[in-house]
Formats: structure tokens, sequence, C-alpha cells
């Protein structure tokens, strides 16, 4: 009988290292359970984090850009007050230069005109 009852202690024991197996598996499964949901949350948070990063530097391009183009608008709006101020002195000039010696003008302005009856009858 010691051989059966040796059976039934390796038997039991067999029994209570399978037990502790599962306990073990189904706690280790938990604890995966458990760190992927953590690793969820975090993933989570990372993507908002990212998300809300992205959106300030959208914003901030956005505002740069405004700036940009403001300040384009202000320098073209100079570019043109400049030349417009330019031509109104280069005519103011023309004026006078005609209104003191009408007859070099005159001249002056027949010799275009003949000049471009040459090129275009050509």
């Amino acid at each position: 009988m010691a051989t059966v009852s040796m059976a039934d202690k390796a038997k039991a024991k067999a029994d209570s290292l399978i037990d502790e197996a599962e306990i073990a598996t189904s706690a280790s499964a938990g604890d995966v359970q458990a760190e992927l949901e953590n690793l969820r949350r975090d993933i989570a948070a990372l993507t908002q984090t990212v998300a809300s990063f992205g959106t300030g530097k959208l914003k901030e391009a956005s505002n740069r850009a405004t700036q940009l183009g403001a300040e384009a608008a202000d320098a073209s709006v100079q570019y043109v007050e400049s030349a417009r101020s330019t031509l109104i002195s280069a005519e103011q000039d023309l004026e006078a230069h005609i209104r003191n010696k009408p007859l070099q003008a005159i001249a002056i302005a027949a010799g275009v005109g003949f000049v471009a009856a040459l090129l275009t009858r050509r």
C-alpha cells in the first residue's frame, strides 16, 4: 500500500502543481490584460498630446502666414505709392519741358511718329 499512497501523493502533488500553474497563468493573463489597458490609455494620451501639438503648430503657421500677407500688402501699397509719385513727377517735368520748349517738343513728337510709321510699314 505504500506504493499506492506514493502514487496518490504524486497525483495530489501533480494536481496541486497544475492548479498553481493555472492560477499563475490566469494571473499572468490578467496582468497582460491590465498592461494592455495601461498601454491603450498611454497611446490615447500620446495621440491627444500629438494632436494638440499639431493644432498649436497649425495655428502658429496660420498666424505667421496672415502676418506675412499683411506685410506683403503694406509693402506693395508703398511701392505703388512710390511709383505713382514718380510718374506724377515725371509728368510734371515733361509738361514743364513742353511749355518751355514747344517747338522742340513738336519736332521730337514728329520724329517719333515718323520712326513708328517706318517700323509698322515693314
